[in-house]
């Protein structure tokens, strides 16, 4: 079994959360309303589609009284999903905890904790989530602590950091004590949406991959064998409707891929070439990343992630 982990807002939903104006009209948004980020719903649907033991859940910060638009919406993209965990704010609201409402450090860790409680050693995760908010650190912190690379004491600071209340941090740290150790986290996927720099993401080592399109993912991810040919030809269709990519567009993502050394030219051009339906942009690829040959680095930043600093980085960033 193999489970991924999807972010909604910004990630799956094409919706705008920074603005008042934004949020009243996401909550008022019919299903059939409702965008997606190109490729998001092809890419979720070629994952299952390629492994009958795939486990999609949802994590989203919205609200639960959104739960049945959000259910139709699923539904009308065709996605098969095992969980969808929504924010109780109302909850919150009434309890007087309003740093909660729009915290996610101190909602989504504790909850990914002890949603991996249960699971065996041998189970691996993909998440998939955005700059928008923090869950790039939300994710590393929480492969960290599966694998048992930070204590209790580390992961409790950055839930403080985070404005996280004593009894999530407390919820945290009794389901950590219950997980079974593993280095169970292959790939955190985190789309550019807000302009985050790509040195604020070397400050957590390596732990996240941000990617600028969900067709850079679907690459990776057709490499790795968790998608098949058929599965990444349709999410570069999506892609390139949906977000109107030209060839050119496409080219120039695949060579970011091969710039950054997240993948070689050969094993780009390779996954190209087993998909002769992907032949009008093959030549645009080949000639773009051709311009890389040599130049590529290793994409391996070293180091211990900087969790608090990440945080204090982004949310600089987003007040501004």
């Amino acid at each position: 079994m193999h489970v991924y982990r999807w972010d909604l807002d910004r990630t799956y939903l094409d919706t705008e959360i920074h603005s008042i104006r934004g949020l009243i009209r996401t909550a008022l948004e019919t299903a059939a309303r409702k965008r997606n980020v190109p490729g998001s719903a092809a890419l979720m649907r070629a994952l299952t589609d390629h492994d009958d033991d795939a486990r999609v859940c949802i994590l989203s910060g919205s609200p639960t009284q959104m739960r049945p638009v959000l259910e139709e919406k699923l539904a009308l993209d065709g996605v098969r999903y095992d969980k969808l965990i929504l924010k109780d704010n109302l909850g919150n609201i009434r309890r007087g905890r309003l740093r909660a409402v729009r915290g996610q450090v101190g909602y989504k860790l504790p909850k990914l904790l002890q949603e991996r409680v249960g699971l065996g050693t041998a189970v691996g995760e993909t998440l998939f989530g955005d700059d928008s908010e923090a869950d790039a650190v939300i994710y590393a912190a929480y492969a960290d602590v599966v694998a048992g690379r930070i204590d209790d004491s580390e992961l409790a600071r950055i839930l403080e950091a985070g404005n996280a209340y004593t009894d999530s941090v407390t919820r945290a740290l009794k389901a950590t004590r219950r997980l079974g150790r593993a280095d169970a986290v292959e790939d955190i996927f985190i789309r550019v949406d807000r302009g985050v720099p790509m040195s604020t993401f070397d400050m957590l080592a390596g732990r996240v991959t941000p990617i600028f399109s969900w067709l850079q993912a679907a690459v990776l991810l057709r490499e790795r064998d968790r998608l098949g040919t058929e599965g990444l030809v349709t999410v570069a269709r999506a892609c390139a409707e949906e977000g109107q990519l030209t060839d050119r567009a496409i080219a120039a993502l695949m060579q970011d891929l091969v710039r950054r050394g997240l993948i070689s030219i050969d094993s780009l051009l390779d996954i190209f070439a087993e998909a002769p339906n992907l032949a009008p942009v093959r030549a645009a690829v080949e000639k773009s990343v051709a311009l890389l040959k040599g130049s590529s680095r290793e994409h391996a930043v070293k180091g211990i992630p900087d969790y608090i600093g990440f945080l204090r980085a982004v949310h600089s960033r987003l007040a501004t």
